[in-house]
């Protein structure tokens, strides 16, 4: 999501420069929140809180350059206590959803595999790959220091690549040569 300073100085002011700043953010913030929440309506409810959190505290923003990571830590804060405020077994079905997909021998993609991760590992994934934001910014947005950061990106992408290869070895390989050098 690339927003410019003079956008955000222009919705400071309300009106349609808010309303055209909301628009534009909608679909990055509905695509966060849906990564983290995993759940379409729950995802929807998250993004629009969050929308509304950020043209209610747009004017206290001080550094209208910051406006990226800014938006994304009101969003995956929003994301991460509606993650919260779920009850447990549906983290739980969850698992036992994925767990079922990858012993059927289906398909196993990348969303499934992110689906695997703690939600926060899967925001910090999403705002640095997705966001494109770095560690330092990513801790800002998380209330987490840059260095724990490093470190859930490490656990995330370890335990990514445990989904993805138990996915891949789950998927028959008949006909298949694999180079094992």
């Amino acid at each position: 999501m690339l927003i410019e300073r003079e956008a955000v100085e222009a919705a400071r002011l309300g009106g349609e420069a808010l309303e055209a700043l909301i628009v534009r953010l909608w679909p990055d913030a509905y695509r966060v929140a849906f990564a983290i929440v995993r759940d379409r309506g729950l995802a929807e409810d998250a993004a629009q809180e969050a929308c509304a959190t950020i043209a209610r505290r747009l004017s206290s923003l001080k550094d209208s350059g910051a406006f990226t990571a800014w938006s994304y830590k009101i969003i995956t804060n929003r994301a991460l206590d509606t993650v919260r405020s779920r009850p447990a077994s549906a983290s739980l079905d969850e698992v036992r959803r994925v767990k079922t997909h990858i012993d059927s021998g289906d398909a196993f993609d990348l969303n499934e595999a992110l689906g695997t991760l703690e939600p926060r590992q899967r925001a910090t994934i999403l705002l640095h790959y997705y966001g494109g934001l770095n560690s330092g910014e990513i801790g800002a947005a998380l209330g987490i220091a840059p260095v724990t950061v490093r470190f859930h990106l490490m656990r995330a992408r370890a335990a990514l690549r445990k989904a993805l290869a138990v996915a891949d070895a789950a998927q028959p390989t008949e006909g298949v040569l694999l180079d094992v050098r």
